[in-house]
C-alpha cells in the first residue's frame, strides 16, 4: 500500500530483543525504507539497518 501512495515506511526493531530477531522485524526489513535497530549486535542480522541506540 505504501508503494502505491508513495509514502515511506520507517520501522524500529524492539529494544527488548538484543541477540535475536522478531518475526515482524524479519518481515519489515524487506519492506521498510528505513530500518532502525537499537542494539549494535542486531546489525549482523540486518546489514542494511541503521543503529539508532536507545529510542524511547
Amino acid at each position: 500500500m505504501s508503494k502505491i501512495t508513495k509514502s515511506k515506511i520507517i520501522f524500529i526493531e524492539t529494544f527488548a530483543r538484543m541477540h535475536d530477531t522478531t518475526r515482524t522485524g524479519r518481515f519489515m526489513y524487506k519492506h521498510a525504507d528505513l530500518f532502525i535497530v537499537q542494539w549494535e549486535s542486531l546489525l549482523k542480522f540486518y546489514p542494511g539497518a541503521v543503529y539508532g541506540g536507545s529510542i524511547y
